[in-house]
């Protein structure tokens, strides 16, 4: 009996030990986030009420974007494409919870061409994030950083600077069964590219003709 008691007490600690290597295994974020929910991971040190909740976005143009968190043990994935695939059919997988290597690391897409769509391996699949709205709300999470910050934690970048105006976007992958509310089964980072509107570039041209032209009068004289 006693022989038996020993077995299954070691048996115990073997399995405690298994599933709490999991759970630690499945986190990435800043060290002091226990994994409970999006807004546990915005309250970190890190991200210390530093953020506005956005209600609706209507994504255009090129943005930047990097994962910087997950808390699911599930393979989330982000697909980079006009028409997403599934699982296996996905071509331009940018970021993954099965590789956090490249984590930290910038990518680039355009949303007048391109949409970014989140999965789970075990469904659903190709949720689009742009637009950011009614329609699929309950499935993204946004705030918009109003101070800035640095993440020191990722494997691809050991000091991720984001700054005021930068988006964070949290993942339901069980927004669709309401199982959990969490969104922090995938956390990305984004901002958008600043490009000069055409406008802007007439004007400085103009300005700088205008300054060539005032030079070569000056010479003159």
């Amino acid at each position: 009996m006693k022989i038996l008691n020993v077995k299954l007490l070691v048996l115990v600690f073997i399995v405690q030990i298994v599933f709490s290597h999991n759970s630690i295994a499945g986190l990435i974020g800043p060290s002091d986030w226990n994994g409970d929910d999006i807004n546990g991971f915005i309250a970190t040190s890190a991200l210390p009420g530093i953020e506005s909740s956005v209600s609706t976005l209507d994504f255009s143009g090129e943005w930047m974007y990097t994962a910087i968190g997950r808390e699911s043990g599930h393979t989330n994935d982000i697909d980079k494409t006009a028409s997403a695939g599934n699982g296996a059919s996905d071509t331009l997988l940018t970021f993954s919870t099965r590789n956090t290597s490249n984590w930290g690391v910038w990518d680039t897409v355009n949303f007048d061409t391109e949409n970014l769509f989140f999965e789970d391996s075990d469904g659903p699949w190709n949720v689009g994030l742009d637009s950011f709205g009614a329609n699929n709300s309950v499935g993204f999470k946004l705030f918009r950083l109003t101070e800035n910050t640095t993440l020191n934690y990722l494997a691809g970048n050991a000091s991720l600077s984001l700054y005021v105006g930068d988006i964070i976007v949290g993942f339901n992958d069980n927004h669709r069964y309401n199982s959990d509310g969490d969104y922090d089964d995938i956390i990305i980072a984004m901002r958008a590219t600043s490009v000069p509107a055409p406008g802007s570039l007439g004007l400085f041209a103009l300005g700088l003709f205008g300054l060539v032209l005032m030079k070569r009068k000056t010479a003159q004289h």
